[in-house]
């Protein structure tokens, strides 16, 4: 997908300009997450064009980014700049829209992100059908509808199972299935089967997805929060065999979680 993404950005401005009204839409129906995704590649471009340039940031803006109305005012002085050609500003500019929107998102009650999750999941083309199951099973857990989580992973398995008799890899897809399984079993209180869940989520076949985003570590920080250190460190083995680039970060966890040091997994993972 991210390969599409950087393969199409000649193009990227153009289809911003053209797509213009409908990531207002977007905007304006609560659907931060969706203008986020239109700006993601608009962004890189921008990047390429800067070499990579972090742009300078005015901390006073930087806090009034927090209102639908600011991100709209910026969101049309970036078309302005994107139109120009000066990715310098559009640099900064965008920035500020990320940072934005992200915080708007942050705010939508976890019942509205499911609804919308949902919403995605009911239109999903086949190809995308998989990221839908995925995004409908986290919003389930956060909304805490450990039903229909668990019922979400099931189904996401099945699809990752059809996958795998088809040569296709899906291995990150499974990680992710089963790291949802495992919350959702969590909360319903069945803490074995959510240990078992932990250590199933990583024997699974690599693929670039994991090898670069690495593993999602929420089940992992959850299970630790109520003291489950060894199956944590028996999650922390694999994840230091797996194909993560960072995987020799396992080996400085796992010294820490034997000294009862405090261990801080990462908390974020947006792909898996």
């Amino acid at each position: 997908m991210f390969l599409l993404m950087l393969l199409a950005l000649p193009l990227v401005a153009q289809n911003f300009s053209s797509n213009y009204d409908q990531t207002l839409i977007e905007i304006n129906s609560g659907r931060y997450d969706k203008a986020l995704r239109q700006l993601l590649p608009v962004q890189v471009m921008i990047r390429e064009k800067t070499a990579g340039k972090f742009p300078a940031m005015d901390l006073d803006i930087v806090n009034q980014m927090d209102t639908a109305g600011a991100v709209l005012g910026k969101f049309a002085l970036f078309q302005v700049q994107l139109q120009q050609e000066k990715y310098e500003e559009a640099n900064a500019t965008g920035m500020l829209i990320g940072l934005g929107l992200s915080r708007l998102w942050a705010r939508v009650p976890a019942y509205q992100k499911l609804d919308f999750a949902k919403q995605d999941l009911a239109v999903a083309t086949p190809q995308l059908r998989d990221q839908g199951l995925k995004t409908v099973g986290y919003a389930a857990i956060d909304a805490g509808e450990w039903e229909l989580a668990s019922k979400t992973a099931l189904e996401l398995l099945a699809s990752v199972d059809k996958k795998d008799q088809q040569g296709i890899p899906a291995g990150a897809a499974r990680h992710s299935a089963i790291t949802i399984q495992g919350l959702a079993q969590l909360g319903m209180n069945n803490i074995a089967g959510a240990e078992k869940s932990l250590v199933a989520s990583m024997k699974v076949r690599g693929e670039t997805a994991l090898r670069n985003a690495g593993p999602n570590f929420r089940l992992a920080i959850e299970l630790l929060a109520k003291g489950k250190i060894q199956i944590v460190d028996q999650f922390l083995v694999l994840v230091g065999s797996s194909v993560w680039r960072e995987s020799s970060k396992a080996a400085e966890w796992r010294k820490d979680l034997a000294a009862g040091k405090e261990v801080l997994l990462p908390k974020y993972n947006g792909v898996n």
